[in-house]
Formats: C-alpha cells, sequence, structure tokens
C-alpha cells in the first residue's frame, strides 16, 4: 500500500511540473459564443477541431490556396526535429484564419509530427480578452493573435506573432538556425522583455528616454491598446494602467488612448482620475457627447 502511495505521488508530482509546459485539453462547448454572436473555439484543442462545419471553409480554403516555398520547407525537415510548437490563436480572428492554416500545410510538407503542435483557442469577449479557460497563456507575454511559439523542447526559441516578417517558412528557418530575428510589435515586446527594469529605473512614472527609445518602435496606437485591454481582461490593473499611460505619451493627440486609459481606470476603481482623463479627451475632441455622459455617470455614482 506504502508504495503504491508513492508511485501515486510521484505521478502527480510530474504532473504538475509538466502543466507549464504542456498545455492542458480544456473542453470546447459548441454554444460558445463572443459579443458578435458566433460560435468560437476556446482552450487547447485538436488540429482536426477546424474540420468542423463552423469552421471547415475558411480553414480549408486557406490551407489549400497556400503556395508553400519548397526550398525552405527541405531545410526546415531536419530543424523542426525535436521541436515543439505551441501556437495561440482565435477562431475568430482573421490573421489566426490566414496564418494558421497555411502553418499547418507548411508543417505537413516538412513531415513534423502533428502531436508536437498545440493549437490553443483564445476567447475575444472583453472580460476574457486574449485568455484561454484554463489560462495557458498565463506568463507567455500573448497580445496579438496568432502567437506561434517554438520550442526545443520546452525552451522557446522564438515566436513569430500574427504575421511572419517575410514569410512563415523563412522566419521559421530564422528562428530555428538561432538567428537574430524578432517578430512583429517591437516596441510592446521590447516593453514586456524589459518591464521590470524600466520601472526600477524610474518608478511610477515614465521617462522621456524610454519614450524616445519605445516610440520609433511603433507602428500606430492600437500596438500597446491592444497589449492594455489583454492586461485589463488579466486584472492586472497597475500594469494596464502603466501601458494605457505609456500610450498617451506615444500618441498625445489622439482621444482614444485617454478613453482607454480612464477604461482602465474605472476598472481598478479611480474615479477621479478616470475623470480628469476624460477631461483630457473633451480637450482633444471638444462637445463629445459620449465623454459628457460617461463623466456625468461617474459622477452620479458618487
Amino acid at each position: 500500500m506504502k508504495n503504491t502511495f508513492m508511485v501515486a505521488m510521484a505521478f502527480m508530482l510530474l504532473a504538475a511540473c509538466s502543466r507549464p509546459h504542456i498545455p492542458s485539453v480544456t473542453p470546447f462547448v459548441s454554444a460558445q459564443t463572443n459579443s458578435s454572436q458566433e460560435s468560437i473555439l476556446l482552450g487547447h484543442r485538436p488540429i482536426a477541431v477546424l474540420q468542423a462545419p463552423a469552421y471547415k471553409s475558411w480553414y480549408e480554403q486557406s490551407y489549400q490556396s497556400y503556395i508553400g516555398d519548397t526550398a525552405s520547407i527541405a531545410q526546415l525537415r531536419p530543424l523542426l526535429r525535436k521541436k515543439r510548437i505551441d501556437v495561440f490563436l482565435g477562431s475568430w480572428c482573421g490573421d489566426s484564419r490566414r496564418e494558421v492554416p497555411r502553418l499547418l500545410h507548411i508543417l505537413h510538407d516538412a513531415g513534423m509530427d502533428t502531436a508536437s503542435v498545440h493549437l490553443i483557442f483564445v476567447d475575444n469577449n472583453r472580460e476574457r480578452y486574449k485568455q484561454s479557460p484554463q489560462h495557458e497563456e498565463r506568463g507567455l507575454n500573448i497580445h496579438h493573435v496568432p502567437t506561434i511559439i517554438v520550442y526545443a523542447p520546452d525552451k522557446e526559441l522564438g515566436r513569430i506573432v500574427e504575421a511572419p516578417e517575410i514569410s512563415l517558412e523563412k522566419d521559421l528557418l530564422a528562428i530555428l538556425k538561432k538567428e537574430n530575428y524578432l517578430p512583429r510589435y517591437k516596441a510592446v515586446n521590447e516593453w514586456l522583455r524589459n518591464e521590470k527594469l524600466y520601472e526600477a529605473e524610474n518608478g511610477t512614472a515614465i521617462s522621456e528616454k524610454t519614450v524616445a527609445v519605445l516610440k520609433p518602435l511603433c507602428r500606430h496606437s492600437g500596438e500597446f491598446n491592444t497589449l492594455g485591454y489583454v492586461l485589463l481582461a488579466a486584472k492586472e490593473y497597475q500594469r494596464a494602467i502603466r501601458v494605457f499611460k505609456l500610450n498617451t505619451l506615444f500618441y498625445p493627440a489622439d482621444p482614444n488612448v485617454y478613453d482607454s486609459l480612464a477604461d482602465a481606470y474605472i476598472a481598478s476603481g479611480q474615479k477621479e482620475q478616470a475623470i480628469k482623463t476624460y477631461e483630457k479627451l473633451l480637450q482633444l475632441k471638444p462637445g463629445d457627447a459620449a465623454t459628457s455622459q460617461k463623466i456625468a455617470a461617474i459622477k452620479n455614482q458618487g
């Protein structure tokens, strides 16, 4: 009996240790819908689920129409051995619908074992934004989808974010050859890599140096705005506020970045700060009725 107990405990500890590395299979409820009333996939699902009627048309269209770079795929074949690829995607997301079937086509042609490819579907409902039901995304800085992460075997070699820089084949080759590959959203990724260093250097403030380093890497205000809402959905309020504040320094003439920052203040219970932020928005957009109504609603709450 004692030996049986010890074996069971060892098995439980092994399972617990492997949990951060191997996605768990989460239940898919076919009636799950998003705010647009679409049926969406959630959690770690087998590739075969993409053949279900709700997803088959876009999956097959993208898969079958893609013509891969045969020379690059031939180079990928030996490099993919003993590798694992985790893909965070949204069945609701146009970029995921385009890139993930193409990726699977490439991996099939390169002879990769599909058991080493994990699809983890995330939500687009605002309160669960970019989250899986069992939170396989936690700690991985998933901010845009698809995010394609290459492991060897459990160490991340690199990732493709949203879309390739050159092509899926060439981007994968760069990652597998350990070249100096940087995915899209360079400013966001730089911030996330060094967030604690920036905080240690600047405290609660955001220095001009930080803005000077990151702003040239930004393409548009939506990059940090998306990250802010991912953090907000995860209830990481102070991190979200910091990101939205940073975005107001990048794009001080954009009313939308102040609206997002006010959302974060409201979510964290900082009503006075939300009002001040809306008032800043009104300076940029005088007479905006929707913003005036939001201010009135906060004041009426007491």
